[in-house]
């Protein structure tokens, strides 16, 4: 019964690396964004340098210095009289250690390492680490499990700063070396003591805010396996016990303040599910008989009003990235009895920056670059269908960054199958398969966001065409990104073991445009975590019919601006990065690839790249392509999902993405160090 059973999996206490549990990416967006002047990042900072002013100011605060002791008689366990101190402790030091991160001002490290030494460390002053007199009445007896709500700031709120002060010199190895000692025997006490598992079984807030100091906990003290154990079980222990099918909280809504009550469990939820997209631990997306977060989210959001402005505020940023929704963004939404300032001073915005779309994605083109028409490709003489590499197939695709295999797949009644699919998902008949004139200058605003949603967005005769389920379905899974010989290439590109692919990003069609509209390319990079990525033609594409177009060689200029060798692009030098593309635009000749169904192009996934421009109604030939694209990676490392630059839980035809915790940055020469390039098997 939990927590029992992971108790039993508490180690020892051993010095080990912190793990802590706020995203660094998020920490360097915010950076990035605050030195935009005006922006809510900039304004949450300045906020925050105030507050830091009088932070400096807090004279160091102590569990010792009661005019009442517990049944114990030892002035240095915690009773809850002691809540304001511990409140102002975990107030003073979030304000100071951000303050730190952001400005490097030595004088807020040094003052929020003394109040930590002072409550944690100091034998003199230090609290015991156990809640057993919380809630109790002074000098009467023991107190109440619910005592163990109080310290739930120190989970998401004081150990997120304390992560910053270890690049200071006033907070030492040693210094962390205790506050972890610290905070697993008070964990050990937590998993053990009935205190704990009386909050443990509550089954309301107190509950999900008991699995967020667990997990929390684990982590700083570097034993991931346990807090992964307790993530794993959040969604049939808390999600689907808590949340009604129509996304009400019936134990939070017994309280008096039902609102807040269920305010506060959805923060806590969604704090556990940011946290568990760390660790590709995807909770945001459980659900279990329609018991989901989301529904939760849906039912709270029309209730909250200027008294619920904080769990508003942080609940609807973390929704936005989690749903990639710009409606949910607090900065932008209507929230009652909250102005702009208010909004913008949050602290939230520098913890969780706020959420901008994929803007990453799609980096502007100057307005000076004159685009290269794109030449066909021409094979060369060693080109084949064989699922290995040779020598001179492993050269080629150093330099350019892609390689072909003719007819590596033959799967004839998959392929016309696919080609089935698209049609028998068109909506409302907008294009008709027996009918090429539709097919010109593709209606796309007839398309709807319930389209986008379920089949993937129509933009300029392009349809991507993927959803949640799209992709997903045996005929592409098995058939295709899974096939055998796919799945031996891959291997000899990166090696193994190769991690078996969930789904395919689903079908990409490129529509004839009008022979009276300009063509344009649309040449963008993908900033995701895939190892190698692969285009499987479906049909014929004949030349200049939207081939899929790539600029060779343009891998070796975008690979140093991501953070890792596989992660996103790093958003502080996004800026360098478009010039350098864009002198890549000016010099180098796109290829357009033209072939028949079977045909595969392999090409890193750093390659600037985009769909070609399909002109085939000039010739009074229209055809469609189609075009199925996998992704792949290497199995066995910790993988998670970053919200700020994709993939997240919600494009989920990039499940196959990851970053990896393991990853290191990437610099100009180690673009190939995690490849394989051997013969394969």
């Amino acid at each position: 019964m939990y927590p029992d059973k992971e108790a039993k999996l508490l180690s020892a206490f051993s010095p080990s690396d912190p793990i802590y549990t706020l995203d660094t990416d998020y920490i360097k967006r915010a950076r990035s964004l605050s030195r935009q002047e005006g922006s809510p990042c900039a304004e949450a900072l300045k906020a925050l340098l105030e507050r830091a002013d009088a932070a400096l100011k807090q004279s160091p605060v102590t569990v010792v210095h009661k005019s009442a002791l517990p049944s114990s008689n030892d002035k240095h366990d915690y009773t809850s009289t002691d809540r304001p101190l511990l409140e102002i402790l975990v107030a003073t030091v979030r304000t100071l250690g951000f303050a730190y991160r952001f400005t490097q001002r030595e004088a807020c490290a040094t003052h929020a390492s003394l109040l930590l030494r002072t409550w944690f460390l100091n034998p003199e002053t230090r609290m015991n680490p156990n809640l057993q007199f919380s809630r109790a009445v002074p000098s009467l007896g023991e107190g109440q499990g619910r005592g163990l709500f109080e310290t739930a700031g120190f989970a998401r709120e004081m150990l997120p700063a304390v992560s910053f002060l270890g690049a200071s010199e006033a907070w030492s190895d040693e210094d962390t070396t205790g506050l972890q000692s610290w905070f697993h025997t008070f964990l050990g006490w937590m998993m053990t003591h009935p205190h704990g598992k009386e909050e443990a079984h509550r089954g309301d807030h107190h509950s999900t805010a008991y699995d967020v100091q667990l997990v929390a906990y684990a982590f700083f003290i570097g034993q991931s396996d346990l807090a992964r154990r307790i993530l794993q079980d959040v969604g049939e222990r808390r999600i689907a016990s808590q949340i009604e099918p129509d996304g009400s909280q019936p134990l939070e809504l017994e309280h008096t303040q039902s609102i807040e009550s269920a305010s506060l469990n959805l923060r806590y939820l969604l704090e556990l599910a940011e946290i568990g997209r760390q660790w590709g631990i995807d909770l945001i997306n459980f659900e279990s008989d329609g018991r989901s977060i989301r529904r939760a989210f849906d039912w709270l959001h029309p209730h909250w009003t200027s008294d619920h402005r904080e769990w508003a505020f942080e609940c609807g940023r973390l929704a936005a990235y989690h749903y990639l929704s710009m409606d949910f963004e607090p900065v932008k939404a209507e929230l009652s009895g909250m102005d702009q300032a208010e909004k913008t001073e949050q602290i939230y915005n520098l913890t969780v920056p706020p959420f901008e779309g994929s803007g990453l994605h799609a980096l502007p083109i100057g307005e000076d670059v004159v685009l290269r028409d794109p030449d066909p490709l021409f094979d060369p003489d060693f080109t084949n269908g064989d699922p290995t590499l040779s020598e001179a197939e492993v050269a080629f695709f150093k330099e350019k960054g892609f390689l072909v295999k003719r007819g590596l797949l033959d799967e004839t009644e998959t392929f016309a199958r696919i080609v089935d699919y698209v049609w028998e998902n068109v909506p409302r008949d907008i294009v008709k398969r027996e009918d090429p004139e539709t097919w010109i200058d593709a209606p796309q605003e007839e398309w709807t966001a319930a389209d986008a949603e379920n089949l993937g967005h129509f933009r300029r005769g392009s349809w991507k065409m993927r959803s949640r389920t799209i992709g997903t379905e045996s005929f592409f899974v098995d058939k295709i990104a899974n096939h055998p010989r796919m799945r031996q290439l891959v291997t000899a590109f990166i090696g193994g073991p190769l991690k078996r692919a969930n789904r395919v990003r689903g079908v990409y069609c490129t529509f004839p445009k009008s022979p009276d509209r300009e063509g344009r390319l649309a040449p963008h990079g993908d900033h995701t975590g895939a190892q190698l990525s692969a285009m499987v033609f479906v049909d014929t594409v004949p030349p200049h019919c939207g081939g899929f177009t790539i600029w060779p060689g343009s891998h070796h200029m975008s690979h140093a601006y991501h953070t890792t060798v596989h992660g996103p692009l790093d958003p502080d030098r996004a800026d360098q990065y478009v010039k350098d593309r864009d002198d890549v635009l000016r010099k180098v000749s796109p290829v357009s690839f033209q072939g028949k169904a079977g045909d595969v192009v392999f090409w890193h996934p750093r390659l600037v790249h985009g769909p070609g421009v399909n002109y085939s109604a000039d010739h009074e030939r229209p055809v469609v392509r189609y075009i199925v694209p996998c992704e792949y990676q290497k199995d066995g490392l910790t993988s998670y999902f970053n919200l700020s630059h994709g993939p997240a839980p919600n494009r989920q035809w990039w499940v196959d993405t990851k970053n990896f915790r393991e990853d290191v940055p990437a610099t100009e020469d180690n673009v190939w160090d995690a490849w394989a390039f051997t013969s394969g098997t």
